[in-house]
Order: C-alpha cells, then structure tokens, then sequence
C-alpha cells in the first residue's frame, strides 16, 4: 500500500495539535457526545488525517476541514453502521434534509435542535466565505453525489443484493466520500482551479485514482473489523463471492492499486500545460489528491480505528490475522 505515489513521507500542518484540542472540544460539546463516546475522539484524532491533507493550510482553513470530517464520521455511520443502514426511505429523508442546508433560504440550524446538522452548515457556511460561487457549485455537486452514493449501499443492504465488482465500485466511489476533500484542499489552502481545468480528462483521472485509493485502502484495513461486525459493503467480500479466497482478494485488490498508480503517471503524462499560474495551482491541485490518500492511509495504521494497537507491526510484516468465524 505504501509503493509508489503512496511512498512518499507527508508533511503535517504545524497547527495540528493546536487545532485537534480545539476542535475534539467543540465536537464533544456540540454533540453532546457520552462520556464512552468521548472518550473515543482524541485516539481518532481526525486532525491528523486533515493536517496530511492541507499541510500548509492556516488555523482557520484547518480547523474548518477537521470539523467537516468530524461531521463526515458521524453521518457517513449512520448509513454504515447505524439506524439507516438498510432503511432506504429514511435515508434519503436524511440526505435531503442535509443537503438543503447547502441552499441560499435555508434557516439558521440551532445546535439544541439538530446537532449534526448545525455542525455541517457551520462549515457549510465557512466554506462560502473564502471560496468563489463557482468552487461552492463544485463542492455542492461532490457532496450531492457522495450522498447518492451512501443511498446506492443502504439500498444493496436492504435489498441484500450481491454486488459484482463493477457495480460495488460504482456506489463505493462516490461513498467513501474523498471527492468532496478535493475541493476542501483548494479552500484550506487558498486557490481554485479554473472550471476548464476541472472538467480536464487528465484532471479527472487523477480525482478518481485519488478516490479509489481511498477505499480499496479502507476496505482492506476494515476488513476484520467490518468481518466481526458482519459488515458487507466491502471490495473483500464482492472478490469472495467471485470464489476468490481471502488471499486471491487481497493479491487481486493489490493489482488493482498498481493498475492505478500506473494510470496517475500516464494522466500526468497527458496532462495539458495552461501557463505559469494556473500551472502552479494545478500541482497544488494534484498534490491535493495525492495527500488525500496519504493522509488516509496514514492515519488509518496510526489512530487504531481499524487495526487497534497492531497498526505499526501490521504494516511492517504485511501480515493481518483475521478471526475465523
């Protein structure tokens, strides 16, 4: 997991430790999290993934993409593991409620009234201040799809249809929710790419590669624990039900994650030169994507989420026991 564009030893933000006591406060308070709860945050530390993303990012850029992932892991877990996981109709009524937010008549969302929704339109409303209409358009259009892909699984786990693999990376794509950090980036760090830019093939070859990193990463560090709690929606168990064995699925996921380094070097091949300055912020821009996956993988060996105390010998002897249930 660690060859190739993924080699690389990240830099983290300096405002790190400053940002993630302020911000494990705010969330703990507005949340009204349990103390079981609570505890939990700082052993996330969520501002370590957000510090790898825009390592040159100010306090305030920062601690805004820290509360945004905060509101991510909350709302992403009620469709992965909570009360919508296969409650389609409620799901949606969710989603529709939170992206309304994201609409020029929306009302204020006090914090006694919807929590979590308060904490959305807070950076909702911070991203607004330091972004053109144009940056805001592109990341409500991310956003929007990141939702339709979180409504593609809790339909599958509802209708307990086995996905093949093109179909589980359709939904998988959109809802591990990495497109949305691509704007984020641009924000955080004060630039945005032109629109002629975005819509670039090479560009949006890169955005993918960056997405998909993310989940196969996900999927395969999750795995045990989406094993122990019967979890599904996971790339190991669409190749398993193929009658590939757990190891023919990791070597085939392996394949997969070359394939993609390979294809992010030919798109940088065939990437366009547009001039000095737009220049400049398209390398920012692609970094962006690349500290995306970084900063994800990371964190996923450092924080214990997924592979609790084991995280440093897991990734030296590339050796994950899994529970035989």
């Amino acid at each position: 997991m660690f060859a190739s564009i993924m080699s690389v030893d990240p830099p983290v933000n300096k405002h790190h430790e400053k940002v993630k006591r302020e911000a494990e406060t705010w969330i703990i308070k507005t949340l009204k999290l349990k103390e079981e709860e609570a505890r939990k945050i700082p052993k996330m530390d969520l501002a370590y993934v957000a510090s790898i993303w825009v390592p040159d990012a100010d306090e305030e850029g920062l601690r805004m993409v820290v509360d945004w992932l905060y509101w991510i892991f909350f709302f992403d877990d009620q469709f992965d593991e909570g009360h919508l996981k296969d409650d389609p109709k409620g799901a949606k009524e969710e989603i529709s409620a939170t992206l309304s937010i994201m609409t020029s008549n929306q009302a204020f969302i006090a914090v006694d009234e919807y929590p979590l929704r308060h904490v959305f339109q807070s950076t909702w409303t911070r991203f607004q201040t330091r972004t053109s209409p144009a940056l805001q358009k592109r990341w409500v259009k991310s956003l929007t799809e990141y939702c339709d892909g979180l409504l593609g699984q809790v339909t599958a786990v509802h209708d307990t249809r086995e996905l093949n693999t093109d179909e589980y990376m359709t939904y998988r794509r959109l809802s591990i929710g990495a497109f949305p950090c691509h704007e984020l980036v641009e924000y955080a760090h004060g630039f945005e790419i032109p629109q002629v830019v975005a819509d670039n093939d090479s560009v949006k070859v890169c955005r993918t590669i960056s997405t998909d990193l993310v989940w196969l990463q996900n999927d395969v560090l999750s795995y045990r624990k989406d094993l122990i709690q019967g979890v599904k929606h996971n790339i190991i168990h669409v190749l398993r039900n193929q009658n590939l064995s757990e190891q023919q699925a990791i070597d085939e996921i392996g394949e997969m994650l070359d394939e993609r380094y390979r294809e992010w070097y030919r798109a940088l091949a065939e990437m366009p030169i547009w001039g000095e300055k737009v220049d400049r912020d398209v390398l920012k821009y692609i970094w962006g994507c690349q500290a995306v996956a970084l900063g994800n993988l990371h964190w996923s060996y450092k924080t214990g989420r997924y592979l609790g105390a084991e995280g440093e010998q897991i990734r030296t002897t590339r050796i994950m026991t899994i529970p035989n249930l």
